[in-house]
């Protein structure tokens, strides 16, 4: 799968626009270090070792923009940007939608930047499956007894069908440029939820299991002790 490319080109929007708010944290968590380098770098440099991005565009929050080009001006290439987000993750994936120009056979990965244990194998497989069959999204395999609680009553779901959705997630030029030629009633809470909207389903790529997202402290302090874990799975 390595020697993989695509016929079209790839672009990334790197999602960047937490505040701290649930980190409960003065700084956002893009910024909190993990093995003493900021969450965000540890992203955006897994898509630059990948090395088949045309252009990244990191979305950040207005707030932060200064920050954030401070930090990431030393890795940025000649193409890659940063544009200012919107209020929610719908509006700054407009917003960072907005700042490219895409063919229809390109690939346009949409990822949260506080997901920094991505590999270079997931790229490839989601975007192979993005060109072919159009929207795609990485996604793990739940192996947990699963419960659906209603006023009480309790009800068992097939395991075997529940998938829990991550990022990167992916989608073709020539389907991105439909779905912003629709109007929409309510607002998507993320790509594929947008795409399902206007009835485009998407495929399930399954992610490695490390792709953790950090939102919360306890999730900072489990995600330095997936780190080595992590870097042991990539180099076997």
């Amino acid at each position: 799968m390595k020697s993989w490319f695509p016929s079209g080109n790839i672009y990334l929007l790197l999602l960047s626009g937490g505040t701290g708010s649930r980190m409960k944290s003065d700084i956002p968590k893009q910024f909190l270090e993990l093995n003493g380098k900021p969450i965000l770098l540890h992203s955006l440099e897994t898509f630059l070792d990948w090395g088949k991005t045309k252009s990244i565009v990191l979305v950040s929050h207005k707030d932060y923009i200064l920050k954030s080009e401070e930090l990431c001006f030393p890795y940025l290439r000649e193409r890659d940007r940063i544009v200012e987000g919107r209020e929610t993750r719908h509006g700054s994936t407009l917003s960072g939608i907005s700042s490219i120009q895409f063919a229809p056979n390109d690939i346009i990965l949409i990822h949260d930047a506080a997901r920094p244990f991505v590999s270079q194998d997931d790229l490839d497989n989601l975007s192979v499956v993005v060109e072919g069959a159009g929207v795609a999204t990485l996604a793990s395999k739940n192996h947990e007894t699963v419960l659906e609680e209603n006023n009480g009553n309790l009800k068992f779901l097939d395991r075997d069908k529940i998938w829990f959705m991550k990022t990167p997630q992916g989608i073709r030029g020539d389907i991105l440029k439909s779905l912003l030629e629709k109007p929409s009633t309510t607002e998507p809470t993320d790509l594929c939820t947008w795409a399902q909207a206007h009835g485009i389903s998407s495929k399930l790529v399954e992610s490695n299991p490390y792709n953790l997202k950090i939102t919360e402290k306890s999730d900072l302090a489990l995600a330095e002790a997936i780190l080595p874990l992590f870097q042991s799975w990539k180099s076997e």
